[in-house]
């Protein structure tokens, strides 16, 4: 463990790092894309507020034209005209004539009142005609109850009206708004400004409406354009008309805010439901790019639901290659846990191999050395030596033949192909060898065979099922050696459609500690090897692969009393 520590912590170091950094990108990509679709939906909410503002100016540019374009004396409820002739085309005397005002007859939708002033004096109103146009009133034909209307329409205008504010517009000049606004702000309200003020300068052909300057050149009148004020919370249109003698006339529109914020409102409800007009106050600043050219009015876009294509949402990709990423981490982590394992077997393997080679090895140089000496001269003596370096040859050459084996099975060398062989003439075959094994560790193979098994046809490899008893019975001697009962039973019995050959002992057991590694390759150590039973841990290992490799099995089972019962199940021919 102390020796894989560093590498364990060096592939945790990697992990942390991979996954912080995996994180990092992780967080910054979904910002980003956060970002993205943020600047697309404002980008498509400026885009339905652009298209609202000139929906908005293009539905006020008749009112706005027609009031710019209306005659100077309009102002006035009954006017006298600059030239007046007779059906025959003669001349005749203009101040015997008098022209009722279009304005007289009422205002047109978004306007509550017209009026006009000069300098301190009275305010007038084309709707509401003097006491002494009153027969002019009647000839007219306009209703005595709508003058009265429009006259307490004037009383009202009249307490709100802040004349120096009016006087002090000087004609043409731009707001006193500060421009806040990015240059394509700046650049849309331009263009919107030079459309309304075509419109003014142009109105369109089925209005019919008279120019601005009707008559003023002859008589020396100069008009300003019509200029948006706001006056408390009413809104105004006035224009400045300097006569020919000096004097000053204001003259304007009182329109109805209300009424016109409800229609622009309603333009513009299939693109901004949610919107609404605000005010805007000179000098306080705005963003011209939501302001409306024709009138200081702010639109405000409220609440606006746009659906925004996303395509293939950037959190699956990122949830793709977490999952990527964890699946080569784990995958790493398991490589590396296989890798480290099987080292540290085959290091153990090694010790114990070198402990079990040390022994016999040491065993027969000192019995060579004495017997090439003629040390030893008794008979006896000399036979008991060959005996052991007999046996220890036969040990030398059984830990040789499980390691090479194993080593086959490892490089994917399979075994021969089984065969079907009555199973009494196999064991009888197969165990003449474990007698002999059983016989040096002094015990003793008792084969338990039933007539009824006996010409029964077992699938086998004749050489690895021999080899696969042998490794058992040699487990058997070296851990049961010294039990009171000496016998190693191999008996076999009928499980569904195979045959068992258990091979069982009186020896101590297996824990279940022990039980659980019992199959695992190189599993004891040079330590472990000196404390147990000579053996490098590779012969039941080997012997469950054998087993597989002809279609059987190798199992541990418990028996009902002290020792160990190993089951080799074959397949029944």
């Amino acid at each position: 463990m102390k020796r894989t520590l560093p590498i364990w912590l060096a592939l945790a170091a990697c992990v942390a790092l991979a996954c912080g950094a995996l994180a990092w990108l992780s967080l910054t990509t979904v910002r980003l894309e956060r970002a993205e679709v943020k600047a697309r939906a404002d980008a498509l909410v400026e885009e339905r507020v652009r298209l609202a503002l000139w929906r908005m100016d293009g539905r006020l540019a008749r009112l706005i034209a027609q009031e710019s374009t209306r005659a100077v004396d309009a102002w006035a409820p009954f006017y006298v005209p600059l030239r007046a002739f007779d059906p025959a085309g003669a001349a005749r005397e203009p101040s015997a004539t008098r022209i009722a005002s279009t304005l007289l007859f009422g205002t047109p939708e978004g306007v509550r009142l017209h009026f006009s002033f000069t300098g301190a004096g009275p305010l007038g109103s084309p709707q509401v005609p003097g006491e002494a146009q009153e027969p002019l009133t009647r000839a007219a034909g306009v209703s005595p109850w709508q003058v009265k209307e429009y006259g307490a329409l004037l009383s009202e205008l009249e307490a709100k009206l802040d004349r120096r504010v009016l006087l002090a517009l000087e004609p043409g000049a731009p707001s006193a708004e500060a421009v806040i606004a990015p240059p394509r702000g700046v650049i849309e309200f331009d263009r919107r400004m030079s459309q309304a003020a075509m419109n003014a300068a142009f109105p369109e052909p089925q209005g019919e409406l008279p120019l601005t300057t009707l008559g003023a050149h002859d008589r020396g009148v100069t008009v300003s354009p019509m200029v948006p004020v706001w006056m408390g919370d009413e809104l105004l249109l006035v224009r400045r008309v300097e006569h020919a003698r000096g004097e000053v006339e204001m003259q304007g529109a009182w329109l109805d805010w209300p009424r016109i914020r409800t229609l622009l409102l309603e333009e513009v409800k299939d693109l901004l439901p949610g919107a609404s007009l605000g005010r805007v106050e000179s000098g306080t600043g705005d963003l011209l790019e939501r302001r409306l050219a024709s009138l200081p009015v702010r639109l405000v876009p409220g609440p606006v639901h746009v659906e925004v294509g996303r395509g293939a949402p950037v959190v699956w990709s990122l949830g793709v290659a977490w999952g990527a990423v964890l699946l080569a981490l784990v995958a790493v982590g398991f490589l590396l846990f296989g890798a480290l394992s099987l080292s540290e077997r085959r290091a153990a393997f090694v010790s114990a191999v070198t402990h079990e080679l040390r022994t016999p090895l040491t065993t027969f140089r000192m019995y060579a050395e004495m017997l090439a000496e003629g040390m030893v001269t008794d008979e006896a003596q000399r036979r008991s030596y060959y005996e052991t370096l007999h046996r220890e040859s036969n040990r030398l050459a059984h830990l040789v033949e499980n390691v090479l084996a194993y080593a086959r099975l490892e490089r994917k060398r399979a075994p021969r192909e089984a065969e079907p062989v009555e199973l009494g003439s196999f064991l009888r075959d197969s165990l003449h060898r474990s007698e002999e094994r059983a016989r040096e560790a002094g015990m003793r193979l008792v084969l338990e065979l039933e007539e009824v098994l006996e010409a029964v046809p077992v699938l086998v490899e004749p050489s690895a099922a021999e080899q696969v008893l042998f490794n058992l019975v040699d487990n058997a001697c070296k851990y049961a050696r010294g039990a009171e009962d000496s016998r190693i039973h191999v008996r076999a019995e009928r499980r569904g459609s195979r045959v068992a050959i258990l091979v069982a002992d009186h020896g101590p057991g297996v824990s279940r500690t022990g039980a659980r590694n019992l199959f695992e390759p190189f599993s004891k150590s040079s330590e472990r090897a000196a404390e147990s039973a000579p053996g490098v841990g590779l012969g039941l290992a080997l012997s469950r692969r054998l087993a597989r490799a002809m279609g059987g099995e190798l199992r541990f089972e418990q028996g009902r009393g002290p020792g160990a019962v190993f089951a080799f199940l074959l397949r029944s021919g």
